[in-house]
Order: structure tokens, then C-alpha cells, then sequence
């Protein structure tokens, strides 16, 4: 139907007829209208989104690139830290006992006689951080130099690391009597009472 035919259909129409087709037209092309606006609008909040997006699409890819660079540093940084503290397996104290076992089986290797032990409530703890709690074992010994040698040689190969803090020895002659009473002791045989300090790391639960 051409623009003349549909002229002369509206023409020949009632007066009110035609108010109500005009209306129709007119509603009809404002919604046609917002359509068009709302399409238009999501178009462009989309190809928004895409340009905003294309920056986090190209660091994950990134990341991605680097995952077993990533991996392996991760694995790396672990590994150092089981060199340095021992791993968050209990709490303090558990950690502290197994530590003072562990030093007590050193000394007893060694030849030393373990005459006690304990986890100290140590001032180096002010120097503990979020990520890591310091523990000091005190150890009271007795034996020959050469096995607190043995004993000391066993501390500083361990890991995780262990630090001696303080260590005081003092001279204990043995009660064995001599041939001759003035004859001095040999002094690698002369027992030493010794009081020693362990620090270790322990990684905060």
C-alpha cells in the first residue's frame, strides 16, 4: 500500500477514528525508538566492558604464562623454610617438647649426661613476628669437652636451623684418685658442667 493509498484510507476515516490511529502510531514509534536507544545502550555498556576487561584478560594470561615459573618459587620458598623453622605441627608447646627431645638425643649420643631441661619463656620471644614464634631450649649437661664437641657439631647440622644463645661451662675435676695425688688431671679428660641455650624458629599456626 503506497503513502497515497494509505492517505486517502486515513482520510475517509472518522474524525476519532483517526486520533486513535494517529496515537497508535506514535506510541508505536517511541517504543520502537526506545528499543532502539536500549539496544544501542547495551552495545555500548558491552563493548565497555570488553575494553575494561581486556587489561584483567591479559594478567591472567600472564599469569598463566608464569604458572610453573610461579610454581616453582613457591616450591622454592618452601623448601628454605623448612631449613630455617620447623613447620606449625601443634602449638608451642608440642613443638617446644619435641625440640627438647630432639636436643636430649643429641647429648646422649654425644656422651653427655642430660642433667635437665626446659623450654624457657625466652626474651627472644619480643623478637618473634606474625609469621614466625623463636624457641629457646636450656640444656644442663655434664661430660668431656670432646663430646660437647660431638653434641655441638650435630646442633649446628641440623634442619631446620638451631642457634646456641649462651653457652657457660666450668671445670669439674673427676673424684677418680691418681697415682700421685699432686699429679694434675690430663685436661681432655676433665669433665665440664655445662649450661647451653638452643634457639629454633617455629612457624606461627
Amino acid at each position: 500500500m503506497n503513502r497515497a493509498a494509505i492517505k486517502a484510507w486515513l482520510t475517509a476515516l472518522p474524525k476519532e477514528a483517526r486520533i486513535v490511529v494517529a496515537g497508535c502510531s506514535i506510541a508505536s514509534g517511541l517504543v520502537v525508538l526506545f528499543l532502539i536507544a536500549k539496544a544501542w545502550m547495551f552495545t555500548a555498556e558491552g563493548w565497555r566492558d570488553i575494553e575494561s576487561s581486556e587489561p584483567r584478560i591479559a594478567r591472567l594470561k600472564g599469569y598463566q604464562a608464569y604458572q610453573p615459573a610461579l610454581r616453582q618459587a613457591a616450591s622454592d620458598a618452601e623448601r628454605v623454610l623448612s631449613r630455617l623453622a620447623f613447620e606449625s605441627g601443634g602449638d608451642q608447646s608440642q613443638t617446644g617438647a619435641r625440640l627438647q627431645q630432639l636436643l636430649r638425643g643429641f647429648a646422649e649420643v654425644a656422651g653427655l649426661t642430660v642433667r635437665g631441661s626446659q623450654l624457657m619463656p625466652s626474651a627472644a620471644q619480643a623478637e618473634s613476628t606474625e609469621d614466625f614464634i623463636v624457641l629457646t631450649v636450656e640444656l644442663r649437661m655434664q661430660g668431656l669437652p670432646a663430646a660437647l664437641d660431638g653434641f655441638l657439631e650435630d646442633v649446628y647440622a641440623h634442619t631446620p636451623m638451631l642457634k646456641v644463645t649462651e653457652l657457660n661451662m666450668v671445670k669439674v675435676r673427676n673424684r677418680r684418685t691418681s697415682r700421685r695425688r699432686n699429679q694434675p688431671e690430663p685436661e681432655e679428660e676433665q669433665n665440664l658442667d655445662v649450661n647451653i641455650q638452643i634457639a629454633a624458629l617455629m612457624v606461627s599456626a
